[in-house]
């Protein structure tokens, strides 16, 4: 897979996030979006233009030999594929979120164009677009998850695959979202994991297009938590908690709920 084909990928899928964020908050202004570079997006509307900077809480893996770009591009290709098989025999719009366990590490990831990688790539595919096949949320905004504590996800889920959510947007949503996650390893909300999120963003905004009259700062919940790591009280003390941040306005998008909270922030003037 080539340099292009992955970057078209890329930004096929921050467009999906982009348009499925503008849904999902009720006073997202009416405008124009257009793609951009510093920062994601640019949105002119009648009296501003907006640009809009999308980031995630991502997990953390400190394996020595562990190639975070080649993971990313070998989950992304075969959620894409997995996509395309699914939409060749269906027109709904559907939000598929699949956490992949640690059992797909770097000795395979290393080197995603040797036979064995092409084959597991292949098979995920096929087995995550028939799972979703044979388990279609019937009303639109229904959440449907399929894991081991289900008959059927227990005898069919391949042993990489921790669970599969699954939501009907259509109607909602022009594109659907099809995306991989590792459950036990995605970042919790918490003051401290937004923090250093808004603070990596700040570091960077000076190089971000100096037309626009203001800057957001998307910042996205990868995916559902394993209940054993999911803290209700920190995650409420992160989205009540005020902040700093050199971007005139952050939200905090969790992209699976397609729930979006507004941060309290002191802007912070250079």
């Amino acid at each position: 897979m080539n340099d292009n084909s992955n970057q078209a990928k890329r930004e096929r899928r921050e467009w999906t996030i982009m348009n499925l964020f503008a849904s999902s908050y009720n006073l997202f202004p009416i405008g124009v979006i257009t793609k951009s570079e510093c920062p994601d997006f640019i949105l002119k509307t009648e009296k501003k233009r907006i640009g809009i900077e999308l980031t995630e809480l991502k997990y953390e893996r400190t394996d020595t030999q562990f190639n975070m770009r080649a993971h990313e591009d070998f989950l992304s290709a075969i959620m894409f594929d997995a996509q395309e098989i699914f939409e060749r025999q269906s027109c709904l719009r559907l939000v598929v979120d699949v956490h992949f366990s640690e059992k797909i590490g770097p000795a395979v990831l290393l080197e995603p164009g040797v036979q064995e990688g092409i084959l597991i790539r292949k098979g995920l595919s096929e087995s995550i677009s028939r799972i979703v096949i044979d388990n279609l949320p019937e009303a639109t905004g229904k959440k449907y998850i399929v894991d081991r504590t289900s008959k059927y996800g227990d005898i069919n889920l391949p042993m990489m695959i921790e669970s599969i959510h699954i939501i009907n947007v259509s109607g909602r949503m022009d594109e659907s979202l099809w995306y991989a996650s590792i459950s036990t390893k995605v970042k919790p909300i918490s003051v401290e994991s937004i923090s250093q999120r808004i603070k990596d963003k700040d570091g960077k905004l000076a190089k971000y297009d100096k037309q626009c009259d203001e800057q957001w700062l998307v910042i996205i919940q990868n995916s559902f938590l394993m209940s054993s790591l999911y803290d209700p009280v920190a995650a409420q003390r992160a989205l009540k908690h005020h902040y700093k941040s050199k971007f005139n306005r952050v939200f905090v998008f969790e992209r699976s709920e397609a729930k979006v909270t507004t941060l309290n922030t002191d802007w912070v003037v250079d």
